[in-house]
């Protein structure tokens, strides 16, 4: 549609909210990118957010279990991946990057990429209102006054359903692009 492949130099991807890496797997075992693209997109255009410790090595392990089984030789550590809340990344510095100054490295690098594509499956929270719920809600200043001045403003609905992570996602996705 806009003159490029998912493997085109440039078009960098993400998947924010990446879980134990699926959407990335899937993606490089699925042939859309050519071989000959590959090693540079997986060293350099793909990201991957995720903020569950063990979901985060997880992950990170398959992804590059994947990549090695495709292109073989040497190992690769996959770079693009950064253990983080991926909406509070955009809401203030990072704050502990001096624990983990390769973590904060790759945050800075993401957040400088002009990303074309955004991947995965958002987590959902709509309705939890206490910390003793399975999936409280957090607020995020800056993306709940983007939702507030955008979707909220147009809608007639009930407006505490908008802050849902589902729907942050796609205010937060629409913004990033």
């Amino acid at each position: 549609e806009f003159g490029q492949t998912l493997g085109s130099e440039g078009v960098h991807l993400i998947d924010p909210f990446t879980g134990t890496g699926t959407f990335i797997t899937r993606l490089l075992q699925s042939g859309l990118i050519a071989p000959e693209e590959l090693e540079h997109k997986f060293r350099n255009e793909i990201h991957a957010n995720e903020i569950v410790l063990l979901a985060y090595y997880i992950a990170a392990i398959n992804i590059e279990a994947v990549y090695h089984g495709i292109k073989g030789g040497d190992y690769v550590p996959f770079e693009g991946i950064c253990l983080t809340d991926t909406f509070q990344m955009y809401e203030s510095d990072d704050l502990i990057s001096h624990y983990m100054p390769d973590n904060s490295e790759r945050r800075k690098r993401q957040k400088a990429q002009d990303i074309k594509v955004i991947v995965g499956n958002p987590p959902y929270s709509a309705g939890q209102g206490s910390d003793n719920d399975d999936a409280a809600n957090v607020k995020y200043p800056y993306l709940d006054q983007r939702i507030q001045s955008t979707f909220a403003a147009r809608s007639t609905g009930n407006p505490r359903s908008l802050y849902d992570s589902y729907i942050r996602a796609i205010r937060w996705g629409s913004d990033r692009l």
